[in-house]
């Protein structure tokens, strides 16, 4: 196992997650805030608690589980399409590494991309519910 070029290739999808962080981490925050006020306003006055349980906080789950999963196939899948199309690929096709330690770097950077992504959504998510 190759645990540098493991390492290597997180840490690549890392440093483009953070050059566009307003792609990937503002513009589902915004989007996930906007269900909470269309959903919320329209949909949760009309809604009664139950078991007291309001209509905000009964969507917060299902609305970060949404973002978390669009966003880890969305980043994951970026980040092996786009050089494919660049050309780029090519680079880490002819390095020294297995099939199964790319995927492992890819993987690793998209589950650690949704992570971040679910606990700000879930602090933005106490803005809107209590």
């Amino acid at each position: 196992m190759n645990v540098y070029a493991i390492r290597a290739i997180y840490l690549f999808e890392m440093h483009r997650w953070a050059r566009t962080v307003v792609q990937s981490l503002a513009a589902p925050v915004i989007t996930t805030s906007l269900y909470f006020i269309v959903f919320g306003a329209a949909i949760g006055r009309r809604m009664p608690a139950v078991d007291g349980v309001s209509y905000g906080a009964f969507i917060v789950p299902g609305l970060i589980m949404l973002s978390i999963l669009t966003e880890s196939i969305s980043n994951g899948s970026f980040g092996i399409y786009m050089p494919k199309f660049a050309g780029t690929i090519y680079e880490l096709l002819s390095a020294p590494i297995s099939a199964l330690e790319i995927v492992l770097g890819y993987v690793g950077a998209a589950a650690t991309k949704s992570v971040i992504l679910g606990l700000v959504i879930a602090a933005t998510a106490r803005l809107f519910v209590d």
